[in-house]
């Protein structure tokens, strides 16, 4: 990476749901060496704790904020970006990556509870962080949104119904933030990534997944991330789509 796509980050803060593990912690690890203070939002203390010590010793020019936050939460939420703007002052990049899947089935067998629980983390949780980051980047006329999607915001699955609807839901609220924060110089971009080897598939049973060999890494879809982050002020990426050559069948 040059030092220039290195300065033009260096110093941003960035907010990054479900940050202990997967794809979430990946994306911490690529952008602390570039310069991006971070604040790492998740349910799991310890393991954000436990990462922002490991951030510390490799990167000790870059300060790190582990908060516990539960993003269907909508106060919790509002108290983390309260915490972030009391401490670095500003947040110039919100990550939303936290996320469930839902488990696989006809949609009269699964529980209301399931379903509450996929459309308030993978959808409502992630409208709750836009709107509570929004204000201070419309103040700061700029900022980035980067909304870790899945394939399934584009392509409906039978039997993941309740997933897919809440996939969708994020996409479509993307695109409308989209059109509207961009005379505020903020880019709202959707990242849609195929299956990905994280702790997501944990409780499913294997013939309801895809198998994990061929999958994509959680480091894959940061690198991606990284190259969103690091495109000029004028150059939009609406959504990128990034899945594993073959199929997983």
């Amino acid at each position: 990476m040059s030092e220039r796509q290195t300065s033009s980050l260096h110093g941003q803060v960035a907010m990054i749901t479900g940050a202990s593990q997967g794809i979430g912690q990946a994306i911490a690890r690529q952008l602390a060496p570039l310069g991006i203070h971070l604040v790492l939002c998740a349910r799991n203390v310890q393991k954000l704790t436990e990462l922002s010590r490991e951030l510390a010793l490799a990167h000790p020019e870059v300060q790190t904020l582990p908060l516990a936050c539960d993003v269907r939460d909508a106060a919790q939420v509002e108290q983390a970006v309260t915490e972030a703007q009391k401490t670095f002052g500003k947040i110039n990049i919100l990550i939303n990556n936290a996320g469930v899947a839902a488990k696989i089935g006809l949609l009269q067998e699964i529980s209301v509870e399931e379903i509450d629980r996929t459309i308030d983390t993978n959808l409502k949780g992630s409208i709750y962080c836009m709107r509570a980051v929004l204000p201070m980047m419309v103040q700061q006329n700029g900022g980035v949104i980067l909304n870790i999607n899945s394939i399934a915001g584009k392509t409906a699955y039978p039997f993941w119904s309740v997933y897919d609807a809440s996939k969708f839901g994020l996409h479509a609220i993307t695109e409308a933030v989209a059109e509207e924060q961009r005379g505020n110089n903020i880019k709202v971009i959707g990242i849609y990534p195929g299956a990905v080897d994280t702790a997501i598939w944990e409780g499913l049973h294997a013939e309801e997944g895809p198998r994990k060999e061929g999958m994509l890494a959680p480091d894959q879809v940061a690198e991606a991330v990284v190259y969103i982050l690091n495109q000029p002020q004028n150059v939009f990426i609406k959504d990128l789509t990034i899945t594993p050559l073959k199929p997983l069948v």
